[in-house]
Formats: structure tokens, sequence, C-alpha cells
């Protein structure tokens, strides 16, 4: 059950949750949709009625109207994440004497981190890389992982490469006028060398390049390390949460 949902009028796609093959996964392909009890009801069918028997089903990360409906046919949350957002220094602001406060204005610094461009071999590496840095059960698998790269008409990954293997990887999106930080980690021994710095400064120019004009990002809201981070790059904290549900089949 990893294909499109054949309810794609309402851009659904229904997978497995990663290395949970009892789980059900469904993420909505546009961020902004809102299904309805009828939509919800039909895609818990559909995995209800599927082959291989499901203990569960989980969402992706939707924001709050969306999660409202789920909750109301008995979904419940089981994480809440943070949502932040930065203007990019688009072609238009460039040169004018005055910006907007959380406008992305600083001089790209001398990196210290030598990235290269992700390749479908890395991929196990960068799976297992992910595990580690966000445990079980978030750590991404190798399909999970080309999930997030499809998930915009456009992307990005890129890998910090150490002398041991992969010490940290980013992917990001790009839709129209809006950047998506879609995935970041750094291996727990790899930590503190400014990686993570580094690939978001990169992922923010690429996004710049290509015509988007705010970037998005979201991360745990007790993650303060991320947090800190995001807030030193220049990014603002929304009052918005996102949450990820859960469906327990009895």
């Amino acid at each position: 059950m990893t294909t499109a949902t054949a309810r794609d009028t309402v851009r659904g796609r229904l997978g497995t949750w990663p290395y949970e093959p009892d789980v059900a996964h469904l993420v909505l392909l546009d961020h902004h949709m809102v299904p309805t009890r009828t939509d919800v009801g039909a895609w818990v069918a559909e995995v209800r009625q599927a082959p291989e028997p499901k203990r569960a089903m989980r969402t992706g990360a939707m924001f709050p109207e969306a999660a409202g409906v789920f909750a109301d046919v008995g979904f419940t949350t089981i994480d809440t994440l943070a949502l932040l957002d930065i203007r990019l220094l688009t072609r238009s602001d460039r040169g004018r004497p005055g910006q907007r406060r959380n406008v992305r204005t600083t001089t790209r610094r001398n990196v210290r981190t030598t990235t290269r461009r992700m390749r479908s071999s890395d991929l196990p590496a960068v799976a297992e890389l992910d595990r580690t840095a966000f445990g079980d059960p978030w750590g991404n698998d190798v399909r999970s992982l080309g999930d997030i790269t499809t998930a915009t008409p456009r992307h990005q990954a890129r890998v910090v490469e150490g002398p041991d293997g992969l010490e940290a990887f980013a992917i990001s999106g790009q839709s129209d006028r809006y950047g998506y930080l879609q995935r970041l980690a750094v291996h727990p021994g790899a930590r503190r060398r400014g990686h993570a710095r580094d690939l978001v400064e990169g992922a923010l120019h690429w996004m710049e390049r290509r015509g988007a004009s705010t970037a998005l990002v979201n991360t745990g809201v007790n993650n303060d390390a991320a947090l800190d981070l995001y807030r030193s790059l220049g990014f603002t904290r929304r009052a918005e949460t996102l949450q990820i549900l859960e469906h327990i089949f009895t």
C-alpha cells in the first residue's frame, strides 16, 4: 500500500509507517487542504480493507483545521510540532534600503562544512542516520525519504560526509513561492560542528535562487536546540502548531 489512493481528488497518499509495516501512514499532498469527515472515513475504510492487516493509522503533520477533522472522527494527537517561517530575500528585495523585520538579510559566512549532493546510493546510510538522530517511531526509512523528495515539484538534497561516514543531511523542497526545509538531521556524534547551520543556510540560498519568497520549517515544540538554531537564522515562530494524529484499530 505505497501508491496514491484512488481518492486523488482530495490528494491523499496512503503508505506504511517507516519500520512498522502494520501501521498505515496517510500524507496529505496539499498541506493546506482540509478534508471532510467523509474523506477521512474513506481513508480509514481503505486501510481496514487492505490485504495486510493494520493495527493503527497515523497522519503526517497537519495544520490545525485539518487535524480537527481527524480528531472529530476518533484520531488522537501523538506529537505537536512548532511551525516557523522566514521571508526570503527575493530579487525584488535586493538593493532596497529598508527590509521588513523578518527578511533574511545576513551575508553568508565562510562555510566550515563541505557538502555534496545526496546520491541514490546514499539512501541506506541516510536512513540509518535519520533513525539514529530521531529515534523510533520518528526515523525515516529509504522509502519514506524518497517520498519526502517527491513531495514538492523541486527538491535539493545535500549530505555532509565525515571520515567515518555520513554526518548530516538536509532535504529541501520548493513549490511556487514557498520553500520547505523538509528534513534536517545530524548524527549525535557530529553535533556542534556547524553542520546544521551550514545546511540550512545552503538550503535558504537554494530556495532564493529558485524564486521562493517564504521558507517554512517545523520541529518538535520541545526541541530547544533546533528552535534556537532557526531563530538565530531569522525564522519566526508562528502561533499555530502542526499535529500528527493516530487511530488505533480495535
